[in-house]
């Protein structure tokens, strides 16, 4: 197939595209390169990058036309992820994270294209017991306020002729060439290698669905392989923890490590386990748990596979927020200069 990913050269993005490219399929990606591209350029065979803003899709007809052209299937993870990210621009948020969702999903439609989103289990917000898909949604941040009309939208386009694919995707988890250090896991694993500490933010008892990046990479490859799907929104998690158990969890990974409970004013208010079955029933399973993600990031950490893994590059909305304050005329060279940084860095390594 020929495939366009939205957002490929972001965390998700950055795991998904080699194995696109290992099962065979011609891939470009659409990405405005706020964290970079150069991670990309290495891939074999190559892949077809395009350095634009996904909301050109909005205003521009061509821009869409030369994006589409000669794809079967669309991949859209491109928008404005977590929440502090969302909140520090809720209007970017609202054009990447829908309008410019909505707009691609009406051009896939009436060329015939596949479409598979990336939600997010947070649309349930704050909820008891194991939610199935057809749970009520109660969305507490502007990032999963985002997510629901985008889903409500493509529902409603669903046609027997044409039906998108919603993954809801747990909270992500792992190591990718494209580094994030402000999901639970990959934090508690940066601090458990650094500093041998950890610190729990209120007493840690709020449910999660959890779910590696590398995993989750593979459920938009096995869903877009698949034509014959039974319905249109997929949880798509490993399993459900409360962070408190992640911290049990690095406590046997590292023993001695020093965990600490910080009490916060205002706690986090977002609570919900989900049900995979529908996921399962498809004939996808997960393989990596939390405890065996967070050693891969540690082993990444210690052997320097990570530049300077405390920097702002690799926190979403400090970076995003950085870049807001350069300015949009320079923010490429910056994350160009940056790139280059990390990649003398890496020669001084070996």
């Amino acid at each position: 197939m020929n495939i366009l990913v939205t957002g490929g050269a972001g965390y998700l993005g950055s795991v998904l595209i080699p194995k696109l490219l290992v099962h065979g399929h011609k891939v470009r990606t659409v990405d405005i390169g706020y964290f970079g591209l150069g991670h990309l350029r290495g891939l074999r065979p190559a892949i077809d990058i395009v350095r634009e803003d996904i909301r050109s899709i909005i205003s521009d007809p061509d821009s869409c036309r030369r994006l589409l052209e000669d794809i079967d299937t669309i991949i859209h993870l491109a928008a404005i992820s977590n929440d502090p990210s969302a909140e520090l621009q809720p209007e970017l948020t609202e054009d990447i994270n829908f309008r410019a969702t909505v707009a691609l999903a009406e051009a896939a439609q009436a060329k015939g294209i596949r479409f598979l989103f990336s939600s997010s289990c947070s649309v349930y917000g704050d909820a008891e017991g194991e939610l199935t898909e057809e749970g009520h949604l109660n969305p507490l941040s502007v990032y999963a306020v985002s997510k629901v009309p985008s889903e409500e939208v493509l529902a409603s386009m669903a046609t027997d002729a044409w039906r998108p694919v919603i993954l809801r995707n747990g909270t992500l988890f792992g190591y990718s060439s494209k580094m994030r250090f402000d999901l639970v896991v990959n934090i508690f694993s940066l601090y458990a290698a650094l500093h041998n500490k950890i610190q729990v933010f209120g007493d840690g008892l709020q449910w999660r669905p959890f779910l590696h990046v590398g995993d989750c990479a593979r459920a938009f490859l096995f869903l877009a392989e698949k034509c014959d799907l039974a319905h249109l929104i997929y949880n798509i998690s490993h399993v459900n923890l409360r962070v408190v158990d992640l911290a049990a969890s690095f406590q046997r990974l590292k023993p001695g490590i020093e965990v600490s409970y910080v009490p916060i004013e205002d706690p986090d208010k977002r609570d919900y386990s989900v049900s995979n079955a529908k996921m399962r029933s498809e004939g996808f399973q997960t393989r990596i748990d939390p405890e065996l993600g967070a050693e891969e990031i540690m082993d990444a950490i210690v052997s320097g596979q990570i530049p300077d893994p405390e920097s702002l590059f690799y926190r979403n909305a400090k970076w995003l927020k950085e870049l807001t304050q350069i300015g949009s005329q320079d923010h490429r060279r910056v994350v160009d200069l940056m790139e280059s940084f990390n990649g003398v860095r890496r020669a001084w390594a070996y």
